[in-house]
């Protein structure tokens, strides 16, 4: 990733040299916190925007145009994000929106910008990291480090995100040119359109494989071509989108000479598969709902839970998707163990899980499109700040529709008394973006809003990763599966928990526990932890308190009374007065 390399060295070397003047001179040689503070906000923004763009060079995606979309997107979520004293975001912040605009836009889960099963506000350097995650996080420090401490305002924001989508356009472009050497052709080169249908089914051979560029061979390129089906069976319908967008794109661009029949130029297929990647991750979300109707066809109905009896049952009767093993499971997050008689698989994590991925690059994979991003979005709007009442969310969420749950409804009473739980812990309010107010989302919608772990209790990888760390494969044995099927599932609810699933489809019946803890994680800290007394209980202590200190006054004043002598003379009334 040579060219990888090279644009994060000229942006380094930008942006270490860069101390915010809108001068060219004031570049170099000035002290950063001096300079900062005599800009202002839009010659920030405009200084930054041309030095990034001299950085990248002629021919980057980072336009007016492009920034304007991604400031549109950006919005909603930014607008109700907790910002620090001078109105921007944080690192964590800005980590976090940023992976929700990529995964809701393009189902790309960008590394080192997701948390990995960590916590927001975690040390972005952990062990949990692997070394190719480095480069956004990497970029993301600068742009903070050149704010120094302001953090990123909506603008910048978007600019990183366009760089990051820059980045990711670069990385095609390698694997566009890796095509063209595995077909012994050179960028010079003028392709029939025989040829270069031949040329983007290659690249999509290494687009969908993740394959790294840099150490292929024709021959591995044939291998990989000839085996394809064999690994990913949706392969004849991944050549259809990626013709018929090619198709597209020759037809909208035939007054162009690059695009001229028979004579289509680097450039011009360089065109296709950039367009081929703005949509790949929305069509290949088909096959995730696929994947989702046939999760729900085993369910426990309205829990979003799938017991591992039915589960392998699928996969035994030769359904190729679910035959994950339960250490794996456990690992993606995927895993309810509440009852430890009654595993089960939780369908949202599942679904968007690295296990359902279905191409990884160096900067990115692309995964199933999270469905409460969406949700979360509408909610962001509404509110238009970092946090609600429960009425509003009450209110909001019973006229919010999903793909599964229709709107009006009712909201079950064990919801509201939860969701009036995480409010007690923040003096009455609801933080939109914390752990407590995800998890009630997940149940409240636990067919669209995956289950949030504590932090560190998982550690989400691919199959591959997998097999790297543990040295096993992350297939359940035959044996496995068997013994899950077989074992009879226990009906046993005397044990149960008051707190049941079930609860979205507006029933209290007792189904199965609930998963649901009281630990609170903030993508934002603040400066002030969460309480964690109970409502009834503070209230109870708070009126005591009072009662004490009205009793003590009391006393105070029946003294002062009985020293008068029975003229009931108030304390400061045998001070002189003086005009």
């Amino acid at each position: 990733m040579a060219y990888l390399a090279a644009t994060i060295v000229i942006t380094l070397s930008i942006f270490t040299c860069y101390v915010g003047t809108a001068e060219a001179s004031a570049f170099r040689g000035n002290d950063p916190m001096s300079t900062l503070g005599r800009m202002s906000v839009e010659e920030v923004r405009a200084t930054m925007l041309d030095e990034l763009m001299s950085a990248l060079g002629n021919g980057n995606r980072v336009t007016e145009d492009r920034l304007g979309k991604i400031e549109e997107a950006l919005r909603p979520t930014f607008n109700s994000m907790t910002k620090n004293k001078h109105g921007n975001l944080e690192h964590s912040a800005v980590r976090y929106v940023l992976h929700r605009l990529f995964v809701q836009r393009h189902g790309m889960y960008v590394k080192g910008l997701d948390s990995a099963g960590e916590a927001w506000t975690g040390d972005l350097s952990s062990p949990t990291s692997v070394l190719e995650d480095l480069v956004p996080s990497y970029v993301l420090a600068l742009f903070e480090e050149r704010l120094k401490g302001r953090g990123l305002g909506l603008h910048e924001t978007a600019i990183l995100a366009a760089t990051l989508e820059h980045l990711i356009h670069n990385e095609a472009v390698e694997r566009l040119t890796a095509s063209y050497q595995a077909h012994g052709l050179s960028e010079n080169d003028q392709l029939p359109n025989a040829k270069l249908q031949e040329v983007i089914d290659t690249y999509m051979v290494l687009f969908i494989m993740g394959k790294n560029v840099s150490v292929l061979t024709p021959e591995i390129v044939k291998e990989e071509r000839d085996g394809i089906e064999e690994v990913y069976p949706a392969w004849p319908e991944s050549q259809k989108f990626s013709h018929g967008v090619m198709n597209e794109v020759l037809t909208a661009n035939k007054g162009d000479a690059a695009f001229a029949q028979d004579k289509i130029t680097f450039n011009a297929t360089a065109k296709i598969v950039e367009e081929i990647g703005e949509r790949y991750g929305r069509w290949q979300d088909v096959e995730c709902h696929d994947l989702k109707g046939a999760l729900m066809k085993m369910e426990e109905p309205g829990t979003g839970r799938v017991p591992l009896k039915k589960f392998y049952g699928d996969a035994m009767d030769g359904a190729w998707q679910f035959t994950e093993s339960v250490d794996y499971l456990r690992e993606l997050g995927a895993l309810d163990e509440t009852d430890p008689k009654r595993k089960s698989v939780i369908m949202s994590n599942y679904i968007n899980s690295p296990s359902n991925c279905l191409a990884s690059s160096g900067l990115y994979s692309v995964c199933c499109l999270n469905e409460c991003e969406d949700l979360m979005g509408h909610i962001e709007k509404a509110v238009g700040q970092p946090d609600a009442t429960t009425a509003q969310v009450f209110e909001i969420v019973t006229n919010l529709p999903s793909n599964t749950e229709q709107a009006p409804r009712s909201i079950a009473q064990n919801l509201r008394s939860l969701l009036g739980e995480v409010a007690e812990q923040h003096d009455g309010r609801v933080p939109l973006h914390g752990r407590l107010f995800a998890q009630w989302m997940h149940h409240a919608y636990p067919h669209e809003c995956p289950y949030p772990h504590k932090a560190g209790t998982t550690k989400p990888m691919t199959p591959d990763e997998w097999l790297a760390e543990k040295g096993g494969e992350a297939v359940a044995e035959d044996h496995e599966m068997l013994y899950h099927v077989t074992d009879p599932p226990t009906t046993d609810t005397t044990a149960q928990d008051s707190r049941t699933a079930g609860a979205s489809k507006g029933s209290d019946s007792a189904i199965r526990p609930l998963m649901w803890t009281v630990d609170e994680e903030l993508v934002v800290t603040t400066t002030r932890p969460p309480r964690r007394l109970g409502g009834t209980l503070w209230v109870m202590i708070r009126n005591v308190a009072l009662v004490l200190v009205l009793f003590s006054l009391g006393m105070s004043l029946r003294q002062v009374l009985a020293i008068g002598g029975g003229k009931q003379q108030l304390p400061f009334s045998s001070k002189e007065h003086h005009c």
